[in-house]
C-alpha cells in the first residue's frame, strides 16, 4: 500500500510538472486550453497552445454562415492531439490558404484568445471591425503561428508569397520591387528593403515579395496583426495564383518571373505573349513592366534586344553589413501578466509594460 501511495505521488507530481501556464515557454496542451475557456472569455488574455493543424476550410468543411447569410470556409481550422480538438478561426492567417502551402503542420506554436471579442480578421483590441463571418458564440481566435512555414533562400534570394501575413525575420530582408515608366525617361525599377533585424514588420495579406538571406532554412512566423501591420503591399510584384500559366491585367505591361540562381537573378520574361507568365509553383512572384520603354532611367539599356531579362537590381544579403539580431522591442500597447501571458484588455491590477511594471486600478 504505501508503494503504491508513494507511485501516486510521483504520477501527480510529474503530471502537475508537465502541465503547461498558458505561456510560450509553457504552453497549453489542448485539454488544458478547453478547460480554461470561461477564465480566458472574461480578462481576453493571449495564450499559448501545442498542438496539430488536422484541417483548414476547404480540406475539413469547416464551414461558416455568416450574418450576411454568405457562407465561408477559408477562415476557420481544426486544431488538436491526443487530448482533444478546438477550432480557430482568423481570416488574415487561414483565408485562401490550404495545407499544402504550408511547410509543417505537426506540433504547431500557437497563440490566441478566447471570447466573443476576438474576430477571425485579427487583432482582438478592434473587435469594432469584426468581420461579417465571425461566429456568433465564443469562439478562439488565431494571434500568431509559429513552426509552419520554413522557407529554403537559395543563392540568397526568392520571389515569395502566401496568402497569410507574416513577421519578416530578424535573419532576413523583405523587398518591394516598383516598375515605374516615363515618356521622356523610359522605365524605372526600384527597390525598397524591410529589414527584420532592425524592426518587426509585418506583411499585409497576400504581399508579393523578393526576400534577401544567407542561404539556407528560415522560421517565418504567421501572423493575425491585420490592424497592426507595418508593411503595405503596394508594389509592382504580382502574386501567383497557381502553378503554370498565370495571366496579367494591364494594357502595355509585360509580365517578368522572378528567378535566382548563382550566377544571374534578375526577371525574366516566359512567353511570347505579353500578358501571361509560367510559374512553377504559385508561391512564386513577377513584375509587370512597361513594354513601351527602350531604356531604364539613368541609361540602363535592356540587357539584349528581345527585351526578355532585367538584371536584379537590389543587392545582396551580403551587401547589407546587417546582423541577425533578434529585436526585443514591444508595441507600447503590448502588456504581460506576472506570469509573462499577454494580456489584450488589462482590467485592475499589476501588469509589465516595456519591462517595466505598471498598475492599472
Amino acid at each position: 500500500m504505501k508503494t503504491l501511495v508513494i507511485m501516486a505521488a510521483i504520477l501527480t507530481a510529474s503530471n502537475a510538472a508537465m502541465a503547461g501556464d498558458g505561456t510560450k515557454e509553457s504552453p497549453y496542451t489542448v485539454a488544458e486550453l478547453n478547460a480554461q475557456k470561461d477564465a480566458l472569455a472574461n480578462n481576453g488574455q493571449v495564450v499559448w497552445v501545442k498542438a496539430d493543424l488536422k484541417g483548414l476550410g476547404e480540406d475539413g468543411s469547416l464551414t461558416e454562415t455568416g450574418s450576411d447569410n454568405k457562407v465561408t470556409n477559408n477562415m476557420a481550422g481544426l486544431f488538436g492531439d491526443a487530448t482533444g480538438d478546438f477550432v480557430a478561426y482568423s481570416w488574415q492567417i487561414l483565408g485562401q490558404l490550404a495545407l499544402s502551402d504550408l511547410t509543417n503542420t505537426k506540433d504547431l506554436l500557437i497563440s490566441l484568445t478566447y471570447g466573443t471579442a476576438g474576430h477571425p480578421y485579427g487583432n482582438t483590441s478592434s473587435p469594432q471591425y469584426a468581420s461579417n463571418y465571425e461566429p456568433e458564440t465564443a469562439h478562439f481566435s488565431l494571434e500568431e503561428v509559429h513552426g509552419a512555414l520554413s522557407l529554403n533562400i537559395q543563392n540568397g534570394l526568392r520571389g515569395y508569397h502566401i496568402a497569410s501575413s507574416y513577421i519578416v525575420p530578424a535573419d532576413v530582408i523583405a523587398v518591394k520591387v516598383n516598375a515605374g515608366y516615363s515618356a521622356s525617361k523610359g522605365a524605372k525599377v526600384t527597390y525598397t528593403n524591410f529589414v527584420g533585424a532592425s524592426a518587426t514588420y509585418v506583411t499585409s495579406k497576400n504581399s508579393a515579395l523578393v526576400l534577401m538571406a544567407n542561404e539556407g532554412n528560415h522560421d517565418f512566423v504567421l501572423s493575425a496583426a491585420y490592424y497592426d501591420q507595418t508593411m503595405s503591399n503596394g508594389n509592382t510584384l504580382e502574386t501567383g495564383t497557381q502553378a503554370g500559366v498565370n495571366t496579367g491585367t494591364k494594357n502595355n505591361r509585360a509580365c517578368f518571373r522572378f528567378v535566382s540562381d548563382a550566377s544571374k537573378p534578375g526577371f525574366q520574361r516566359n512567353s511570347d505573349d505579353n500578358y501571361t507568365v509560367t510559374l512553377d509553383a504559385k508561391d512564386e512572384v513577377f513584375l509587370l513592366i512597361s513594354t513601351q520603354a527602350n531604356n531604364f532611367w539613368d541609361n540602363y539599356n535592356w540587357e539584349n534586344d528581345a527585351k526578355d531579362w532585367i538584371s536584379w537590381g537590389g543587392g545582396t544579403y551580403a551587401d547589407t553589413g546587417v546582423s541577425p539580431i533578434v529585436n526585443s522591442k514591444k508595441s507600447n500597447s503590448t502588456y504581460f501578466d506576472l506570469q509573462g501571458r499577454r494580456v489584450i484588455k488589462p482590467t485592475k491590477g499589476i501588469y509589465v509594460k516595456d519591462n517595466k511594471k505598471c498598475l492599472f486600478r
